[in-house]
């Protein structure tokens, strides 16, 4: 069974190819029964959604945070992004795309509490995110999307 985090992960990457192809068939798809949301090019933020879906995979972000209560390596995304968590020197956060960026760049920080850091901090210097602005900014927008939603 496909956990709902590990759906919208796959849902935002076979996405990301959709509307973008230069050429279509107007003999078997009318403009008027096509969806405006599957023709409109992404804007900028779903560009980046889209990039930190892909890195979340390639990265191998996945194994811990996308079945995060199977492996309990982590929190789980969906269950991280707009919520409270408790760090270890006490403390509770609320966890927004802000606090993840920090989080990225400087993981000693702000450690979880229930959560072992070496796993994290491993990853975190393999990836070199210091250098990736870019990167670190995808990252945090899909963490932040696959939270609750916000009003």
């Amino acid at each position: 069974m496909i956990r709902p985090t590990l759906a919208v992960a796959l849902l935002v990457l076979a996405l990301a190819g959709c509307g973008t192809a230069a050429t279509h068939d107007s003999a078997s798809t009318s403009a008027s029964s096509t969806p405006a949301y599957v023709t409109a090019p992404f804007d900028q933020e779903q560009k980046l959604v889209a990039k930190g879906a892909q890195l979340v995979v390639s990265d191998g972000c996945a194994a811990c945070h996308l079945n995060a209560h199977a492996s309990g390596l982590g929190p789980d995304f969906d269950s991280f992004a707009g919520h409270h968590v408790k760090l270890r020197d006490g403390r509770e956060v609320h966890v927004d795309e802000r606090f993840v960026r920090e989080g990225l760049l400087n993981p000693t920080a702000n450690e979880l509490e229930g959560y072992d850091p070496k796993p994290m901090l491993m990853a975190l210097a393999r990836l070199h995110l210091r250098g990736q602005p870019a990167q670190v900014r995808a990252l945090a927008a899909f963490i932040e999307q696959v939270g609750p939603e916000t009003e």
